[in-house]
């Protein structure tokens, strides 16, 4: 009974954890709008840090995850969106924006992998849901209305909530083929 409890309060802050996007959106938007690769890189790595030691948190609970996810998120995001930036602009219609979403989700993806592939051998596929998830938020928040125009290098709220749903699911399927977590 004590599992299910566990598990049901992982999944709870594991969704709550979409709050860690406004805030790091709100610190990224120290350095203003996302508008070129240098500004990207700063407010990747602001944000990254902030929604890695967010998500770090959750998952230490179920995971023998080293702080490393935090720096590994942080380097992700700075790079890719530095690098979407500098490849597509800063525009946030047409496709542009979830290509660069797309970037984006996958030089996180891959940087998470790389520490998290330690404690989930066959996370593999953490790369995809990460490319996925990043433009699946992007895509509800413009989808939402949400006013781009500020150029904020992180999805809103809607979009975060997506994302942690699709992400929550992938951690489902990766727990659940997993021996050994606790």
């Amino acid at each position: 009974m004590q599992d299910i409890t566990i598990s049901w309060r992982f999944w709870l802050f594991w969704v709550l954890a979409f709050l860690g996007f406004p805030i790091a959106g709100l610190l990224a938007n120290l350095i203003g709008a996302v508008t070129t690769p240098v500004r990207a890189l700063l407010a990747g790595a602001i944000t990254g840090t902030t929604l890695g030691l967010v998500w770090w948190l959750v998952l230490k609970s179920r995971l023998p995850l080293p702080i490393w996810w935090v720096v590994a998120t942080s380097i992700g995001m700075a790079v890719g969106l530095a690098i979407s930036t500098a490849l597509l602009g800063s525009e946030t219609g047409g496709n542009e924006l979830l290509w660069r979403a797309a970037i984006t989700g996958l030089c996180i993806g891959i940087a998470q992998w790389i520490v998290l592939r330690q404690v989930l051998p066959q996370s593999v596929i953490w790369i995809g849901v990460m490319t996925i998830a990043w433009t699946v938020g992007w895509f509800v928040t413009r989808s939402a209305g949400i006013d781009l125009s500020y150029k904020w290098a992180v999805f809103g709220a809607s979009g975060a909530l997506a994302f942690q749903v699709v992400t929550g699911l992938a951690l489902y399927f990766l727990f659940r083929s997993s021996q050994g977590i606790k």
